[in-house]
């Protein structure tokens, strides 16, 4: 159920965002969710606000309840990476793909 909210969330995103990738990272991700869990969902787009609360008032209006989403340039996103970011590694580590495979691995490579 979580990972269909998850893929629906994303669908609804891909119609603004173009070239994008999207990773369940957390508790989902690892599987060790509880009832109280929320479904984080990272997403990694060129094309999102600069501005962090027009980015996050963005990715809020397409989302359901229990959608936790985090949002980053791709350049924000290889700059935590490279700063050992625990979100950014663990999306690296743990992440599940859920759009943009392909935009992904270029990120987790360039970033490694």
């Amino acid at each position: 159920m979580a990972m269909a909210r998850a893929r629906s969330y994303v669908e609804r995103l891909s119609v603004h965002l173009g070239r994008f990738s999207a990773i369940l990272v957390g508790s989902f991700a690892r599987g060790d969710f509880n009832i109280w869990s929320d479904i984080d969902v990272l997403i990694v787009s060129e094309a999102l606000p600069q501005d962090p609360l027009e980015r996050s008032s963005f990715l809020y209006s397409v989302t359901a309840d229990g959608i936790e989403p985090k949002g980053y340039t791709p350049a924000e996103f290889r700059e935590m990476l490279a700063k050992g970011n625990p979100l950014a590694v663990g999306a690296r580590e743990e992440g599940v793909v859920l759009a943009g495979e392909d935009v992904w691995r270029e990120l987790v490579q360039e970033g490694a």
